[in-house]
């Protein structure tokens, strides 16, 4: 096994365990979002946690899946050191990995507003939970694709 085979296996493990993650918080949430009146707090205690805890697992596949892409490529023989973001969401494209890279990019937009930007009203907070619940099955769809490409490739994670 090379360095980056183990690379691979390692992010795979770590997307599988996110993902799993978020099958957990999906029975607290299920039947209360998307949110509709704009006020997280209107929710019982569980849901709240719940809700929050959605917003960092949605960060950290987003993230992890950036890598593991990045590590594909270069598993793949591609150079990644000066790949920018659309470069790496165009090749996702073209390994169909995602429908357009377009799809990729608002996905780590998203992810990098929940990082860098703290929302200062609660209907921001809720829209962000509700972005992150319609957008979570798309990560997920992502890492579903990445898993048959390696597959597909003869890796066997």
């Amino acid at each position: 096994m090379t360095a980056q085979d183990a690379v691979l296996r390692s992010g795979v493990d770590r997307c599988r365990r996110i993902v799993a993650g978020v099958e957990e918080l999906h029975p607290f949430l299920a039947n209360v979002l998307p949110v509709q009146d704009d006020d997280l707090a209107r929710l019982p205690v569980v849901q709240r946690i719940a809700s929050i805890a959605l917003l960092k697992r949605f960060e950290q596949l987003q993230d992890m899946l950036g890598r593991l892409v990045r590590t594909l490529l270069s598993w793949t023989g591609e150079d990644v050191r000066e790949l920018t973001r659309r470069d790496v969401a165009n090749w996702m494209e073209r390994l169909r990995l995602v429908e357009t890279s377009d799809d990729w990019l608002d996905l780590t937009g998203l992810r990098n507003r929940l990082v860098h930007e703290y929302p200062i009203n609660e209907i921001e907070q809720v829209d962000r939970v509700n972005e992150c619940w319609v957008a979570m099955p798309r990560l997920v769809t992502i890492f579903d694709a990445v898993q048959a490409y390696l597959a597909k490739q003869g890796f066997i994670a």
